[in-house]
């Protein structure tokens, strides 16, 4: 009887300690390898949780600067237990500006299986950079450059040989101009209609087999160009510098239809995680990826009409896509 109480008390207690381990609050654990260097000087500075399992930590878009300092390198690092998972973000800094700095807060997106996500803030820390000019270099005493000595009267034959040289190359550019103006000049080819250059892009993509040879993260960067420039030729809008909330933003007001809306913001939502937080997504997952191009690119594609008699000999103009302008 009594073994039966204390087993059902070590199954209460598993339970409770199950429940807080799975239901910890995440907070973020910033270490530097020193508050102090010189113009120059390399600093590491890594950024590491425990989250519970199932869920993905996001590290922000960073460029290559942040404030006065300079982002040299960066890599993420999982490791997984049985009730969380350890992830950390390790940074390779360092500044050529002389004067005191701080590192700023820098925001990580927690994203969980109920697809909720939330926003941890690293810990700011400022940094002290040190002069490499001492006190006592400061008092050296610099003396001036001694005046150009001279001595006996230069040769003029190197006058003769730079003027020949000026004067041939002067022919050569004369001859060069008038040869251009007897050719017939051509102008350039127009470029490929979106539709054919983003196809013609995602073909030289599939040749280059990156998920083959398990790229998939080169892969994601590739298409996603690719789809971003076709959307910046197609709808004439600046979207290759486009950010991903940029990009919702735009769907918003674009006018196509909620089912286009939606594959495109899943689309690049969803290979963010892959290009930046180093996320490895299921084959399922990355033959989605090209096939809400594909789909796009088809049900978008402008539909070309045949001139009639009147307008023979001018150019053709592209007629809105069904999904074009109409508002939801």
């Amino acid at each position: 009887m009594h073994n039966c109480r204390i087993n059902e008390h070590g199954k209460f207690l598993f339970l409770v300690l199950l429940i807080i381990t799975t239901s910890y609050p995440v907070t973020l654990k910033t270490d530097i390898s020193s508050d102090k260097l010189t113009v120059g000087d390399i600093l590491y500075l890594k950024i590491s949780a425990k989250i519970p399992k199932n869920t993905v930590l996001a590290p922000p878009e960073t460029e290559d600067k942040i404030s006065n300092i300079v982002i040299k390198e960066w890599n993420t690092t999982k490791t997984e237990f049985e009730e969380f998972d350890s992830i950390s973000v390790d940074y390779t800094l360092t500044t050529y500006i002389p004067q005191n700095c701080t590192i700023p807060s820098l925001p990580f997106i927690l994203n969980n299986s109920e697809e909720t996500t939330d926003t941890l803030f690293s810990k700011a820390i400022p940094l002290e950079v040190i002069s490499v000019i001492t006190e006592a270099d400061s008092n050296i005493d610099i003396k001036d450059l001694k005046p150009q000595q001279t001595a006996g009267k230069a040769p003029m034959w190197w006058l003769w040989v730079t003027g020949s040289l000026l004067l041939i190359t002067v022919l050569i550019l004369l001859a060069k101009i008038l040869f251009r103006k007897t050719q017939k000049s051509f102008a350039p080819p127009p470029p490929k209609p979106p539709f054919e250059e983003a196809i013609s892009a995602i073909h030289e993509l599939e040749y280059k087999n990156y998920l083959q040879r398990g790229l998939v993260r080169e892969y994601c960067f590739e298409l996603s160009e690719i789809f971003k420039r076709y959307i910046a030729r197609r709808f004439y809008i600046n979207a290759e510098e486009f950010t991903t909330e940029e990009m919702v933003a735009w769907l918003g007001i674009s006018g196509l239809e909620l089912k286009y809306r939606n594959s495109v913001e899943w689309f690049f939502r969803t290979t963010d995680l892959v290009k930046f937080a180093r996320h490895t997504p299921d084959n399922s997952i990355v033959d989605r990826f090209m096939n809400e191009v594909i789909s796009f690119l088809e049900a978008t594609k402008p539909i070309e009409t045949e001139p009639n008699e009147k307008q023979t000999g001018q150019k053709e103009t592209e007629t809105a896509q069904t999904g074009d302008g109409e508002k939801q």
